[in-house]
């Protein structure tokens, strides 16, 4: 598994790294993760999503940024972001949604417990479960989503793009709701936890170059408002 360096990014740069990490790639066949962070106030959301209802919510000096992959409304004003690629060749490609999400968030699960803080996973439903619109999906608890022990508040969310580079899935990760959490060891512990349960050894790297015209094709993408603000486009 390729550990990239954590960088501070804006969040039209941050989308755009991460649609890089899936498409274009030097070393496809490879596990990649990628943390980041936002060196601007920022907020993002699913690519199916309605434009319109989350600008009139978000202040207007705030960039609000349209994902590539689902889910809704997520503010990055307080939070711990990463995105990873499982490619094509991984079992957990193949795997459904849930598979994905669930090993993720159990490595995750296992860095926070080791330092003693009280989040579990969400349970799978035993029986049809009501559905929800994605909206806050901050909010929102998932099935395999990390909560709070005491009051079930949600921790730590993921949204997902799958196609034929591989499985993309960017990750958030509350700093308010873990104001205990010690970020520096678990940006250590985390990969690791990760590489473990993908049976693929962490290797450090150096952040990777791409083609002009793809680096800036992926920037024009995410900054134009073809892309923002109308959800009929192709992905």
């Amino acid at each position: 598994m390729d550990v990239l360096p954590r960088e501070y990014a804006t969040a039209v740069a941050n989308m755009s790294a991460n649609l890089l990490l899936l498409d274009h790639y030097p070393h496809p066949k490879n596990i990649r993760y990628r943390p980041f962070a936002w060196s601007e106030p920022a907020y993002t959301f699913g690519v199916s999503q309605d434009w319109k209802k989350y600008r009139s919510v978000v202040p207007p000096h705030i960039p609000l940024v349209r994902r590539c992959t689902g889910g809704g409304l997520v503010s990055h004003l307080e939070d711990w972001t990463f995105a990873m690629v499982i490619p094509p060749e991984h079992p957990l490609y193949k795997s459904g949604t849930h598979e994905a999400y669930e090993t993720v968030h159990r490595a995750m699960l296992e860095c926070l417990l080791a330092q003693k803080l009280k989040v579990k996973l969400v349970p799978l439903p035993t029986n049809q479960r009501e559905f929800k619109a994605p909206d806050q999906c901050e909010h929102h608890a998932e099935p395999h989503d990390l909560v709070l022990e005491e009051d079930n508040r949600k921790v730590a969310g993921a949204a997902q793009k799958r196609n034929k580079n591989g499985l993309l899935l960017e990750g958030y990760i509350s700093r308010t709701l873990l104001a205990g959490c010690d970020w520096e060891r678990f940006a250590v512990d985390f990969p690791k936890a990760l590489a473990q349960a993908l049976n693929s050894a962490a290797v450090d790297v150096h952040y990777p170059i791409y083609d002009q015209s793809h680096h800036e094709g992926c920037w024009a993408k995410f900054n134009s408002c073809s892309w923002n603000e109308h959800r009929d486009l192709p992905e």
